[in-house]
């Protein structure tokens, strides 16, 4: 699992060919120390600068590096030996997010389910999900593409029925588990898709078991290339802040002073209390082979917990 604890930032300006001076600000992380951050951080801008002043283009942005994510750390989970087993950080719109290193998830993307379908209304002191989802994609579609989190399902054409989708992945469930009996694994429905907790054994993340069920059930591709790259599994715990009428976070981490910690605590209030009337999945079956892994045991209480899955709350 890649988790940087030391975090540094550079900065400098670098003119174009044609006059222009641009500006560069890059963060880098550590996983060792403050010093090796700030080293990455000047050696990244001194890169871009140099390339800037060279007038050469950029390579494609990849959806993931091997660089650890900017996330604060919420709580961690040592294993055996030290290692860390799992821990909860904060994405960069400010969900809570469950890091595995050996319990394995996996992601299915479907259409999405419209807050229409879903048990319990917004309040009406509350924008109704879809609204901020359609407000916010056009900004936020970049930054949930880099961080895996699909926004759109459909890439043309008329799009499939949510019932088709979901008996064509319960279809490929069934023969999955009828090739791998000794499976055994937890459905839930997401807002935008299916969530599978493999239960029975615990799993490397870019392992090839691991990877040939992903491919096998249809797992979501920029989730299997953030699980490979980061050595990890994740899965959301809190519900995405506009789909509870609240703007994502004012600032990002690492917090450069103590008026942006603070700034981003006042929003951490409003988002619980906003999360309150919502859940971030719901527990559909569970299929296979009931034995529970001892290592998975405590995470499906926990990822089951925080995550409201037996609320019947609207999912978000």
């Amino acid at each position: 699992m890649q988790f940087a604890k030391h975090w540094s930032k550079a900065e400098a300006t670098a003119q174009s060919p044609r006059g222009a001076n641009l500006p560069i600000r890059l963060w880098r992380g550590s996983t060792t120390s403050k010093e090796d951050a700030n080293a990455q951080a000047r050696e990244a801008v001194e890169r871009v600068a140099q390339r800037i002043m060279r007038g050469e283009p950029f390579p494609g942005r990849y959806v993931y590096s091997t660089r650890p994510l900017r996330e604060e750390i919420l709580r961690e989970f040592p294993g055996v030996g030290g290692a860390l087993e799992a821990a909860i950080t904060r994405n960069a719109y400010g969900a809570e997010i469950l890091n595995a290193a050996r319990v394995c998830f996996i992601d299915v993307d479907l259409p999405e389910t419209p807050a229409s379908a879903t048990v319990q209304q917004p309040s009406s002191a509350q924008p109704a999900a879809g609204f901020w989802d359609r407000l916010l994609q056009p900004v936020l579609q970049p930054l949930l593409q880099a961080l895996g989190q699909s926004t759109t399902t459909t890439t043309g054409g008329a799009a499939p029925t949510a019932g088709a989708t979901e008996a064509t992945a319960k279809a490929k469930r069934q023969q999955w588990l009828a090739a791998h009996p000794d499976w055994g694994m937890r459905v839930y429905r997401t807002r935008s898709g299916l969530r599978y907790l493999v239960t029975h054994a615990v799993f490397d993340p870019g392992g090839a078991e691991s990877e040939a069920a992903m491919d096998f059930l249809g797992c979501d591709p920029a989730y299997r290339l953030l699980c490979r790259a980061q050595k990890s599994f994740r899965a959301r715990l809190t519900p995405k802040p506009w789909r509870c009428g609240l703007l994502p976070p004012p600032v990002r981490f690492p917090w450069e002073n103590e008026a942006e910690r603070n700034r981003m605590r006042a929003w951490e209030a409003e988002y619980a209390q906003a999360c309150k009337s919502r859940a971030t999945c719901q527990l559909v079956e569970v299929v296979g082979n009931p034995q529970l892994h001892p290592v998975a045991a405590p995470f499906v209480k926990l990822h089951d917990e925080r995550s409201r899955t037996e609320s019947g709350l609207a999912l978000a």
